[in-house]
C-alpha cells in the first residue's frame, strides 16, 4: 500500500520527461496538479492523515535508518518558515509557473532532492513534521476529518470517529509560522479567484485611474507584450503579500476583542488560540474554487492509467471511456459553492467561542470577544461569496 503513491509519482517522472508534451495526454499534469494537490486535500478532509502513512517520500527515506535520523538538531527558529516557503513557490509555480510534462518532472524531481538533503541533515522526524509542505497541508487538513489515527501505548494502530471540525477544539497553533501557513492556504486560494475576474483584470490593463498611459504614451492593451512580464511580477508580489494582508485584519480584529474585554492575553497568544478558528473558511474556500476541477479534469486519470505516456496506449481499457468528465449542472455548482462556504463559516464562528469560553474568565467576556471575531469571519465569508459571482476574464 505504502508504495502505491511513490509509484505513481515515478510514473508522474518518467512520463513527463519521456511522454507526450500535450498536457492533457500526459500522466503527471492531470496526476500532480488534480488528483495529488486538489484531491488528496480532500481526502484529507474525509479520511484524516492518511498521507503520513503513504508519504511516498517519507517512504524513500525510510529505507535507511542511518540515513533518516539526521546529523544536526532542526532548528528551533526555523519553525514552520521552510513550509511557507516551499507553499508559496508551489502556488507560484501552480499560478505563473506555465508548466508543461517535462518541467513538472524537473521541479518533481528538484523537489525530492530538497527532501532528501533536509532528511539527510535534520531527521525525518522533524522535517516531516515542519519542513515537507504537503505534510504540513495534509496535517492541518485532517485536523477537521471525522476519522483520527494514533498509535496507542502498546504500539496498537486505533482509528477513532469524531465530529467533523472537532479536532480543533483544543487544538493551539504551534508557532506564528504555521499561522503564516493557515493564512496562506486561505489568502492564496482567494486570490486564485480574484485574479481570474474582469474586475481584476480592469485594475491593470484598462487602467481606469490613468496612471500607467501618461508613462507610456500608449494604453496599457496597446503594450500587452511589453507589459506581460510587469504585470506577472505585480500578481506574484500580490500574491505572496496576501498572506501578510490576512495577517493584519486578523490582528486588527484580535485586539479589538482584547480592548473590548480589557484582556491581559498577548495579541501574539490569541492569534495562536484563534488562528485554527479560520481553518474552516480556508478548506470551504478551497473546495469551492477547485472541486469542479476534479470532476471534470481529475477523473480523467482513468484514461491516463492506460496510456501514462500519450502514445496511444489503451493498457486497461479505458483510454477513451476513462476521459468523459464529470459536469455537473451550473445551478448545482453555484448552490453547492454557497452552502459551503456557509458551512464553514459556522464551524469557524463555533470553534472561535469554543475558544473564548477557554480563554476569558467569563461567558460575558467571552461573548463580547467574539463580536470582531464574528464581524472578521463575515468580511471572509462574504468576500468569497462575492468573488464567486463576479464575472470572468473574457
Amino acid at each position: 500500500m505504502k508504495a502505491s503513491l511513490l509509484l505513481c509519482f515515478c510514473l508522474a517522472i518518467i512520463s513527463g520527461l519521456i511522454g507526450n508534451q500535450d498536457p492533457y495526454r500526459n500522466f503527471n499534469m492531470t496526476f500532480f496538479w488534480i488528483s495529488f494537490a486538489l484531491g488528496a486535500s480532500y481526502l484529507s478532509a474525509i479520511f484524516g492523515n492518511w498521507y503520513d502513512y503513504l508519504n511516498p517520500w517519507k517512504v524513500v527515506c525510510s529505507t535507511s535508518k542511518n540515513f533518516s535520523r539526521g546529523r544536526y538538531t532542526y532548528p528551533a527558529q526555523f519553525a514552520y518558515w521552510p513550509a511557507v516557503i516551499l507553499y508559496m513557490g508551489f502556488i507560484t509555480l501552480e499560478l505563473f509557473g506555465n508548466t508543461r510534462p517535462f518541467s513538472l518532472s524537473m521541479i518533481l524531481i528538484t523537489y525530492s532532492a530538497i527532501n532528501m538533503l533536509a532528511v539527510y541533515l535534520v531527521g525525518s522526524k522533524a522535517w516531516f513534521h515542519y519542513g515537507e509542505l504537503f505534510s504540513v497541508m495534509f496535517r492541518l487538513i485532517a485536523k477537521m476529518s471525522p476519522l483520527h489515527y494514533q498509535t496507542t501505548a502498546e504500539n496498537r494502530f486505533e482509528i477513532t470517529l469524531r465530529f467533523p471540525f472537532s479536532g480543533l477544539l483544543h487544538e493551539r497553533i504551534e508557532h506564528r509560522s504555521l499561522l503564516i501557513f493557515l493564512l496562506f492556504m486561505l489568502s492564496s486560494t482567494a486570490y486564485d479567484g480574484l485574479r481570474e475576474t474582469s474586475l481584476w483584470f480592469n485594475i491593470f490593463w484598462r487602467d481606469p485611474l490613468n496612471i500607467i498611459e501618461p508613462l507610456l504614451g500608449q494604453h496599457p492593451l496597446h503594450a500587452y507584450i511589453t507589459l506581460r512580464p510587469w504585470y506577472i511580477g505585480f500578481e506574484t508580489l500580490c500574491l505572496l503579500l496576501s498572506p501578510f494582508i490576512y495577517l493584519s485584519l486578523f490582528l486588527f480584529f484580535l485586539w479589538l476583542g482584547k480592548r473590548l474585554t480589557r484582556s491581559d492575553l498577548s495579541v501574539t497568544e490569541l492569534s495562536l488560540r484563534f488562528g485554527y478558528s479560520l481553518l474552516p473558511i480556508a478548506l470551504v474556500y478551497h473546495i469551492t474554487h477547485y472541486y469542479t476541477l476534479v470532476l471534470s479534469q481529475g477523473v480523467k486519470i482513468r484514461g491516463l492509467f492506460s496510456d501514462p505516456f500519450g502514445w496511444g496506449w489503451d493498457l486497461f481499457g479505458t483510454a477513451i471511456s476513462g476521459r468523459l468528465p464529470i459536469l455537473p449542472d451550473m445551478g448545482l455548482i453555484w448552490n453547492s459553492q454557497v452552502w459551503l462556504i456557509l458551512i464553514g463559516h459556522v464551524a469557524s464562528v463555533y470553534l472561535a467561542h469554543a475558544e473564548a469560553l477557554r480563554s476569558f474568565p467569563n461567558q460575558r467576556q467571552a461573548s463580547i470577544s467574539q463580536l470582531p471575531m464574528l464581524i472578521l469571519m463575515v468580511i471572509f465569508t462574504g468576500a468569497g461569496l462575492w468573488i464567486l459571482a463576479q464575472p470572468l476574464q473574457g
